[in-house]
């Protein structure tokens, strides 16, 4: 049996003009991640990362500290499937509907980047609309689609391995609650309302042979906590 450890990037740039980016705190967190790991021990065989930069950015910080201290570096392995979802193709496709039946104010989303009580407001709810599969556009990336990619690069982890491995992939909330969802058989809806709780950097545990998935731990923040320091933990 292989251990995988999930891990959601550091804290990006929200409501920057990219927010593709680890923001200071984020590369602060990630740096805490990678000296945890060093102090208790674990050590990975392989590393994934998603395509996106504060995926890669996050999975850097673990890379170097091994460098740095003369350990040797897992094979890294890029995979898109690790991705987030597009979350600004899918604000824009059914914002227009939630304001039409009155699920959001116009105000809401006026305040949808300078305000992340409106941001969250919206997000949620077309997030949820687009979990339903009830509102399929045909330029939108289905919910299917997007959870069917994520399954298959753990199809490929399992399948190379499912046996007496550490792995680890730094990927993005998304894609990490589809991995929750597929172990604990859960619904979109409820898949959604655990991607809303997984904390920046936090580590999800999976036990997992070539053939079964299983949850281990979820949202470790261990690392973080150790600190004091609540703004150390963040969500967005």
């Amino acid at each position: 049996m292989s251990t995988l450890f999930f891990v959601r990037h550091g804290q990006a740039s929200f409501g920057k003009e990219t927010y593709d980016r680890l923001s200071e705190k984020g590369i602060l967190q990630s740096q805490m991640l990678a000296d945890y790991f060093h102090q208790i021990g674990i050590t990975f065989d392989v590393c994934y990362t998603g395509t996106l930069k504060r995926q890669i950015t996050t999975g850097e910080q673990y890379l170097n500290s091994c460098e740095s201290r003369n350990m040797r570096i897992p094979k890294v392995v890029r995979h898109e499937g690790l991705n987030e979802n597009n979350s600004r193709d899918i604000l824009i496709s059914l914002v227009p509907s939630l304001v039409e039946d009155g699920s959001v104010t116009e105000a809401d989303v006026a305040g949808l980047f300078q305000d992340k009580k409106s941001f969250q407001l919206v997000f949620e709810k077309a997030m949820l609309r687009w979990v339903s599969g009830h509102y399929d556009i045909p330029q939108l990336a289905r919910w299917t689609d997007f959870t069917a990619a994520v399954n298959g690069v753990v199809d490929e982890i399992m399948d190379t391995y499912g046996r007496g491995k550490r792995v680890v992939a730094f990927t993005s909330g998304g894609p990490l609650s589809v991995v929750v969802q597929r172990a604990l058989n859960l619904s979109g809806e409820d898949t959604m309302q655990v991607a809303w709780q997984i904390a920046n950097t936090s580590v999800t545990r999976f036990k997992c042979t070539e053939k079964k998935i299983m949850l281990a731990s979820f949202n470790e923040l261990a690392h973080l906590e150790l600190k004091g320091d609540d703004s150390l933990i963040t969500y967005r």
